[in-house]
């Protein structure tokens, strides 16, 4: 899931290229000192705001998320003191200010501000609706609308995001995520069959840790509501092996297993599990 301002002639594009090729090596530090370097020798201020925009990027993907966001409020500067010196429209600037406006919604739904990026994406699709048909920005907008679709189903409005996500089954970014929200919409419409298979699905396709307990968890609930007691247990188990102690609690897993458990005539296993329910 990342984009790249069009290259320009006023800076050393190679550098720029070399930069981003660190950052998805994970050499984020590297990275990050390469893109402020070449801010700062980039005279051409929409130039400048762009190299900053991938600087605040790279950031974000270090956690530094104050710093980010620091960042991203240079590069606002640098467009708006940019604009009145334009006599022609300048479509770096526009693709710039579609870029920057993904990247400042993003970093709420990192900081789990999940209101505020909400209204941030939907302001940035209906605000570039004309401009997101074009074929060169077609990524930007399903970007934003699977990350719309992913807060909507976070926020338990699973009605609204399941068409969008149904929708983004034809989308060529994160089909793992797409196939593990609606894998969660369809738990809890009650379509169990589905839900299986898209959750099944997301797994094979590799998640990222925070949504792979998640996963197990989800496929478990929908084993156990097919009353298949056995594939329960051993979804459940998984996720209580990978989950931290505050998914633990607010999934409630262990009583989870031991109903399961009692389920399937566990008495000592489904004891055990009763005891690490009860709070310490």
């Amino acid at each position: 899931m990342s984009f790249d301002l069009e290259t320009t002639t006023t800076m050393d594009d190679q550098r720029f290229w070399d930069a981003c090729q660190l950052r998805e090596q994970g050499k984020l530090v590297e990275a990050y000192h390469a893109f402020s370097k070449l801010a700062e020798e980039t005279t051409d201020r929409i130039d400048k705001a762009g190299v900053l925009l991938h600087a605040a990027k790279t950031l974000k993907l270090l956690e530094q998320y104050e710093e980010a966001t620091a960042q991203l409020s240079a590069v606002r500067a640098l467009v708006a003191d940019s604009l009145p010196s334009h006599s022609a429209p300048d479509e770096r600037v526009e693709h710039l200010e579609i870029y920057l406006d993904y990247e400042d919604a993003d970093l709420c739904w990192k900081q789990g501000k999940n209101e505020e990026a909400l209204t941030k994406f939907e302001r940035a699709l209906e605000r570039y609706k004309r401009q997101l048909r074009e074929p060169d920005l077609r990524g930007f907008y399903e970007i934003m609308q699977t990350c719309r679709a992913f807060i909507l189903a976070d926020l338990d409005r699973w009605r609204e995001a399941m068409p969008i996500l149904e929708d983004a089954r034809a989308f060529t970014e994160y089909k793992e995520g797409i196939a593990f929200y609606l894998g969660h919409c369809y738990l809890s419409a009650g379509d169990y069959g589905r839900a299986e298979e898209k959750l099944t699905d997301a797994l094979k396709l590799g998640l990222p840790n925070s949504l792979e307990y998640r996963a197990y968890c989800e496929l478990g609930i929908t084993y156990y509501e097919l009353r298949d007691y056995a594939k329960a247990k051993q979804e459940f188990a998984k996720c209580a092996e990978r989950a931290d102690a505050s998914y633990i609690n607010q999934s409630q897993i262990w009583k989870w297993l031991e109903s399961t458990c009692r389920n399937l005539g566990l008495r000592d296993e489904a004891e055990r599990y009763a005891r690490l329910a009860v709070p310490s």
